[in-house]
């Protein structure tokens, strides 16, 4: 429950959206190794929002967090489940509107800790901003919020850059502990209530030897994958080599055959220079 309380006081932060309630809906996916048996949490949380109408309205607030950018295809064909996954409103079952949080370890090209992408309604005709919504189009299109954890700032300056501060790799205890942060300010000092909420959670799991224990299979599947992915890049920039001297050799036979060529065509226009000549004494000749 109080897990709840923090995700909606977060969720409410980083959408500015009035939520009323909220509930954790954990996609549940179990992947086997030769090492471990693993089952990986993507969350989902459905929500009741108060729109700025007045009217109460259901959404799916779906939650993921990426350290490379290769993450896009996972992001992109989660998206698309939870476009096709219908929910119950009142007894019947139908899609709901989804509103995306991605939470970035990596930077974009776009140098700013938090973005949102949102959807405007215009009239192609006269530029027209539209303000009323419509059920279908928001169960085709999506609010997009993006966290770059690289472009946290240093001293936060507002609640929602206090919130998010939690996230920020600057307070990384260790090299060898990159999960464990250790946090500049002590618990008893610090007076915003919703950061307090969440340290507090953070620091209890911090101390769950279960928890560690599972970001340490995390870590070792990171390391692995990313392990791969140098290999892979390696192998990339190998074949990206070869192919360029390949090229560059392709290149200079190509200006060996045109030179080739010159001389040939020379050679040709000799000769017919020649034959012109004989036939013209041969004609000399016979006169």
């Amino acid at each position: 429950m109080e897990d709840l309380r923090i995700a909606k006081s977060i969720l409410r932060l980083l959408t500015g959206e009035d939520i009323l309630s909220l509930e954790i809906k954990p996609q549940e996916k179990t992947a086997t190794s030769k090492k471990h048996l693993l089952t990986v949490y993507r969350l989902d949380f459905s929500a009741v929002i108060k729109t700025e109408t007045g009217e109460e309205k259901k959404v799916l607030i779906e939650l993921q967090k990426g350290k490379q950018p290769i993450d896009v295809l996972r992001f992109r064909r989660y998206l698309g489940e939870n476009y096709s996954k219908p929910d119950e409103i009142n007894g019947i079952r139908q899609s709901l509107p989804i509103i995306t949080i991605y939470i970035l370890g990596f930077p974009l090209s776009v140098k700013h800790a938090l973005l949102k992408v949102n959807r405007v309604y215009h009239d192609l005709l006269n530029g027209e901003i539209i303000t009323q919504k419509d059920e279908f189009i928001e169960k085709l299109t999506h609010d997009c919020y993006i966290v770059q954890i690289p472009f946290l700032p240093e001293k936060a300056k507002n609640k929602i850059e206090k919130i998010l501060s939690v996230f920020n790799q600057q307070w990384v205890f260790s090299s060898q502990q990159p999960w464990l942060l250790r946090f500049p300010q002590d618990l008893n000092q610090i007076e915003d209530e919703d950061l307090k909420k969440v340290l507090e959670r953070l620091s209890f799991a911090a101390q769950s030897e279960e928890v560690q224990a599972q970001i340490m299979i995390e870590e070792e599947i990171d390391n692995s994958i990313d392990e791969v992915l140098r290999v892979k890049d390696e192998l990339i920039l190998r074949k990206e080599t070869e192919l360029m001297e390949k090229e560059k050799e392709l290149k200079e036979k190509g200006k060996e055959l045109k030179e080739k060529g010159k001389e040939l065509e020379k050679e040709r226009k000799q000769k017919e220079a020649l034959l012109k000549e004989l036939e013209e004494l041969k004609k000399k000749n016979k006169e």
